[in-house]
């Protein structure tokens, strides 16, 4: 059989980490090019109507997908050596989203038809919607199962150039957020498109006979359970902004720009789970729970070394990046970024520990429980806080939603004996240190200077700097692994082109 259009090296950590966080960066580059301009051009009004609408069409896809990405990836890495399995379980997880993304497709056609979701939504959703036809086309599972990273790299590459091509050529007024949602549309289904180009290299036909479709729906529902419980406090909050709150525009412009910063972030966290989920679950699968271990271990030193300073960050400057990033009219956003701010270690660690650890595992059910208990908690505190709070509500609410979540999640793992969670404590005093006595110079630093992107650069360089020399001072370990990886790849990259 052919091979991969892109041959991975030996699969290894390294080069998967390389290719899945160039495309995390070309993810996290895109909105810091697009996003000012859309705050701009849109306002928090338009942006309002946007997040509120892609809120609602977000459920229909989630059930369309019913846990199918994550689940599927792990099924693919299990058989990767056969070639016959492999494929079948492709097929049939095809099939299965394309019948669930018709279903989803009619419901919410039925409910836009007949009762609506108001006179501003309507076409915004009408067109959004399109995007459930992407969700049986989209093969990712599988290019994450066979590790294939660079072949999703250079797919990030071509879409992302595509998004921001659109956006600066049709969208230019506030009443342009129809066509913002076409150029999403558009986009979001021609991504997944692409990758069917290379899908023969790996995939063959399989009698329709020898597939058995069902087998797959529970397991993957057991994985959507706690994708659903986990959107209500990442995308029903936004719906429920627009349900509560007194300004419900102004109030999910601000909230939405202030997530989508926030997340932006977050990606040079979550950008290790894509990775560890396929090798934990190869790994676990052969009864090398001592991998296993020794990779969330990586991960959780990774959370600590990357979460901490950007904590200590964005409570510095998230006014300053606010005023240039957004410009006027979204006052309530360096508050909010500093409440979510939380999320870098908090989401760091429940992703970790429900995705590299218990989906790897096939203990998914842990994360079912936890998830369902915090989901109801994020509910009735947006029910309360929101009518008096209304964005700040909403992300207080999810803030502590996350702590409750980690907690419970940590639980299970001492009880089980996973890891040494007392261990993983211990390797984050480096980087409290280091972050504390980074905050000292960017505080005065941001006192003293105006807002604008050149002191925002200014300070951010500066903290870094700090950063590094105290960890090099205090010999951090795992600070010169990367610096040491860095210099051989750097030389081994002169010694090549000499």
């Amino acid at each position: 059989m052919d091979q991969p259009l892109i041959k991975e090296k030996k699969r290894s950590l390294k080069y998967n980490f390389i290719f899945s966080l160039i495309s995390q960066i070309l993810n996290l580059i895109t909105p810091l090019i697009t996003a000012p301009y859309l705050a701009r051009v849109l306002h928090e009004v338009g942006t309002g109507q946007y997040s509120y609408s892609i809120s609602i069409v977000t459920y229909f896809m989630l059930f369309a997908n019913l846990g199918f990405d994550i689940y599927g990836q792990r099924q693919i890495a299990g058989c990767l050596e056969d070639e016959e399995a492999k494929s079948k379980v492709f097929w049939e997880i095809f099939i299965l989203k394309s019948g669930l993304s018709m279903v989803s497709l009619a419901v919410l056609f039925g409910v836009l038809f007949t009762v609506g979701f108001g006179e501003n939504y309507d076409s915004i959703i009408f067109v959004l919607a399109f995007q459930i036809l992407s969700v049986p086309i989209d093969i990712q599972f599988l290019f994450r199962g066979e590790e294939r990273f660079a072949s999703l790299a250079f797919r990030t590459v071509v879409i992302k150039l595509l998004m921001i091509a659109g956006i600066f050529l049709f969208v230019k007024q506030e009443s342009d957020v129809i066509k913002y949602a076409i150029c999403v549309t558009v986009v979001t289904i021609f991504s997944v498109l692409i990758l069917w180009f290379s899908l023969s290299k790996s995939i063959k036909i399989v009698s329709i006979k020898k597939l058995k479709i069902f087998r797959h729906f529970i397991p993957a529902l057991l994985i959507f359970l706690p994708t659903v419980a986990t959107s209500i406090y990442t995308i029903f909050d936004k719906t429920m902004i627009g349900l509560l709150a007194s300004n419900p525009d102004y109030e999910n412009g601000c909230y939405e720009q202030a997530y989508r910063i926030n997340s932006f972030a977050l990606i040079l966290i979550t950008v290790m789970t894509s990775i560890m989920i396929s090798r934990n679950s190869r790994d676990f699968s052969k009864g090398e729970m001592d991998k296993v271990k020794s990779h969330l271990y990586f991960a959780s030193n990774y959370i600590w070394f990357i979460g901490i300073p950007l904590i200590v960050g964005f409570c510095v400057l998230s006014g300053n990046l606010s005023s240039w990033f957004l410009g006027e009219g979204y006052d309530k956003v360096p508050l909010l970024l500093q409440i979510m701010s939380a999320r870098f270690i908090l989401t760091g660690f429940s992703d970790m520990i429900s995705a590299q650890l218990f989906i790897a595992i096939k203990k998914e059910k842990f994360t079912t429980i936890a998830s369902l208990i915090v989901a109801i908690l994020n509910v009735v505190l947006n029910y309360f806080l929101i009518p008096k709070f209304g964005s700040v509500g909403a992300a207080i609410a999810t803030t502590m939603t996350e702590f409750l979540l980690t907690f419970i999640l940590v639980c299970f793992v001492i009880k089980n004996k996973y890891f040494s969670v007392k261990y993983v404590f211990k390797m984050s005093w480096k980087y409290i240190v280091a972050s504390g006595i980074m905050f000292v110079p960017i505080y005065f630093m941001q006192r003293n200077m105006d807002y604008g992107i050149l002191s925002f650069i200014a300070i951010t360089i500066t903290g870094f700097i700090v950063y590094a020399i105290t960890l090099m001072i205090l010999r951090d370990s795992f600070f010169f692994n990367i610096v040491k990886s860095i210099l051989i790849g750097l030389k081994k990259r002169i010694a090549k082109n000499r």
